[in-house]
């Protein structure tokens, strides 16, 4: 039995068709890629223009696996703002001297969570510090230290009073201008960094909120690592 034969230009048009696939796809795969990675790179040199206007020594390091690096200094003391997200905004310190101890605390979600793991740790939520500050703030920290940051943040705070040391940079940091939630995780291997998911981008457009973020940041570190 013959075979059908198949015209030329159909052929042709398969061929033609499979080829013209072939190359789109990938180039338009490519160019969504270097579309992300233009727009990463515009975000990060745009922020470091703004943070400019507050800070020193404002160098920006591109990342080619990750997102790109904005070193700068404040009163001498270095820091590191990356954005992993377009929504999000993290502030790393880079002090000499590292936390010994594991804390985190962050904005209270619907449901929370009873503990936190931070540089393999299972830390318990401290119950007595959001009851008397702010119910949306929970703080995790474990052993001796709990008992310092309860007693730092909480002793001889009348009822009613305004929040302070501690307390203070908490809550200005969870109230921030345009954050949704906020997260900071120290430990002797993570370092000591600030995390904030944004629902409005007040603090990449406002220096002056991004100043404040990093003061109360400095303010944390001083009353959690070098007391």
């Amino acid at each position: 039995m013959n075979g059908v034969d198949i015209p030329v230009w159909i052929q042709a048009f398969v061929l033609g068709g499979i080829a013209l696939v072939t190359l789109l796809v990938p180039a338009k795969i490519l160019f969504e890629l270097t579309k992300t990675s233009r727009d990463r790179t515009r975000r990060a040199r745009d922020l470091a223009d703004r943070l400019r206007e507050r800070f020193g020594g404002v160098r920006l390091e591109r990342g080619f696996f990750g997102p790109h690096r904005i070193r700068f200094t404040i009163e001498g003391r270095a820091a590191v703002v990356t954005m992993p997200d377009e929504d999000e905004v993290e502030i790393r310190l880079e002090p000499k001297l590292a936390p010994a101890f594991p804390l985190v605390a962050r904005t209270r979600g619907a449901f929370a969570w009873p503990v936190a793991f931070e540089g393999f740790r299972m830390l318990p939520m401290l119950r007595t510090f959001d009851a008397l500050i702010d119910e949306s703030i929970s703080i995790y920290a474990t052993g001796a230290f709990a008992g310092y940051v309860r007693e730092a943040a909480l002793d001889g705070l009348p009822a009613g009073e305004k929040p302070r040391g501690i307390a203070e940079s908490l809550f200005v940091l969870r109230k921030l201008p345009g954050v949704r939630t906020f997260e900071l995780r120290m430990s002797p291997r993570g370092g000591f960094r600030l995390r904030f998911e944004l629902r409005a981008e007040d603090l990449i457009h406002r220096p002056d909120e991004l100043e404040s973020a990093v003061h109360h940041a400095f303010q944390l570190y001083d009353a959690l690592v070098t007391m």
